[in-house]
């Protein structure tokens, strides 16, 4: 018998531990691709999933039900996630764009496969650690986690006009650095 998200919402209110944990399960990966977005680092973004979760325990009642769980879940880890940033740029003397790691544990797919995603997924995320903070966020959550523009407008509290602004420029910031990424490979063969 599938459990609906309400009833299971409906027991964590109530103080359900192994209801939290089923919405943990559930909802942790997702919540992890976001956050590793965003910070491109991985411990980071588990700290930002478990700190993102115990708020979700700390504030369930504050949850709207006619709002998506995950638009609410998708804000909470946005947010602890942009901290994190700000906490780390304060402290790290190499730039978000320079950090080198490697996203093929997000995917499941061949070798082959996994080196291009690997490689194009390092390249965005340089492209996208040099944005302002506004685009990054409109950008990552939009383009790489597929929220619909009123999602991203509601998880940032950002009127659906300026999500689709800052994606716009977002976007022709990466698409003018990738023009000339490819034009310089092209001179060099």
């Amino acid at each position: 018998m599938k459990v609906e998200p309400e009833h299971i919402i409906d027991r964590v209110k109530s103080g359900d531990k192994v209801a939290f944990g089923t919405l943990v399960k559930k909802h942790q990966q997702y919540a992890y691709h976001l956050a590793f977005r965003l910070l491109c680092n991985e411990e980071d973004a588990k700290d930002v999933v478990q700190d993102s979760f115990v708020k979700i325990w700390k504030n369930i009642d504050q949850f709207n039900p006619q709002v998506k769980f995950t638009t609410w879940m998708f804000k909470i880890v946005t947010n602890t996630a942009i901290d994190k940033l700000r906490y780390n740029k304060r402290f790290e003397a190499e730039p978000l764009a320079g950090i080198q790691d490697n996203m093929s544990h997000l995917h499941d797919e061949t070798p082959e496969t996994l080196l291009h995603q690997n490689e194009t997924g390092r390249l965005i995320k340089r492209l996208t650690g040099n944005l302002p903070e506004k685009q990054q966020l409109v950008f990552v959550l939009r383009d790489l986690q597929g929220l619909t523009t009123e999602e991203v407008s509601e998880v940032l509290k950002m009127p659906v006009t300026s999500v689709k602004s800052n994606l716009h420029f977002a976007r022709k910031v990466i698409m003018k650095k990738l023009f000339q990424i490819h034009s310089y490979e092209r001179s060099i063969k």
